[in-house]
C-alpha cells in the first residue's frame, strides 16, 4: 500500500522511495571465502538480526550462510551450518588500525623465547574485549554499523571457519 499516492513526488525522491521499498530485509551481506567443497558458488554471511543486552555485555548475531551461483547470481538453497555468533564479556577481538587490519606489536623481551633455534614469533596482535571494543568504536570512533559488522564478521569467520565449512 502506497501511503504517498496523494502527493506530487519529484522524480529524484520517487527513486529514493523505490529504493527504500525494495530494500532487502537483512541488515548486512558480506562476502567470505568460497566454500572448499563448493567452489562454483560465491559465499556470503547475511546478517538477519541482532539481539543485544547491554547490562550483560551480550550481543547475538542472527545470520545465514548464503551461496550464489558465480555465473547467474542466483541464490542456491543448500543448508549450511550456522554456529553461534555471540559477542560477550568473554570474547575478544583484534584491535584494528586505520586500515582495518589488526595492529601487531613487538613482544616484550622478557616474554620472548631466547632459544637461538626457536622460530617463536617476535610480534603479536593486540587483543581487546569484544563487547567493550564494539561500544568504544561506536561512541568514540563514530564507527558505522556496517563497518562494525564487517570487522566482527572477519573475526567470527577466522574463529569458526572449520564449522562454517562443514556440509
Amino acid at each position: 500500500m502506497n501511503e504517498n499516492n496523494h502527493l506530487e513526488i519529484p522524480t529524484r525522491l520517487q527513486t529514493v522511495l523505490q529504493q527504500i521499498d525494495e530494500m532487502p530485509l537483512y541488515l548486512a551481506e558480506l562476502p567470505i571465502e568460497e566454500h572448499p567443497r563448493l567452489p562454483q558458488f560465491n559465499r556470503f554471511i547475511q546478517v538477519k538480526g541482532i539481539e543485544a543486552k547491554g547490562d550483560y555485555e551480550f550481543v547475538h548475531f542472527i545470520y545465514a550462510q548464503i551461496l550464489k551461483d558465480k555465473e547467474t547470481g542466483e541464490v542456491i538453497n543448500i543448508p549450511l551450518p550456522t554456529p553461534d555468533w555471540v559477542v560477550n564479556g568473554e570474547t575478544w577481538s583484534y584491535f584494528r588500525g586505520q586500515d582495518g587490519e589488526p595492529v601487531e606489536l613487538p613482544i616484550k623481551e622478557e616474554f620472548r623465547q631466547n632459544d637461538e633455534d626457536s622460530e617463536a614469533p617476535t610480534t603479536d596482535k593486540v587483543k581487546v574485549p569484544s563487547y567493550k571494543y564494539m561500544l568504544w568504536l561506536m561512541k568514540y570512533q563514530n564507527a558505522k554499523f556496517l563497518e562494525l559488522i564487517q570487522n566482527y564478521t572477519k573475526d567470527f569467520v577466522r574463529a569458526k571457519i572449520e564449522e562454517l565449512n562443514r556440509l
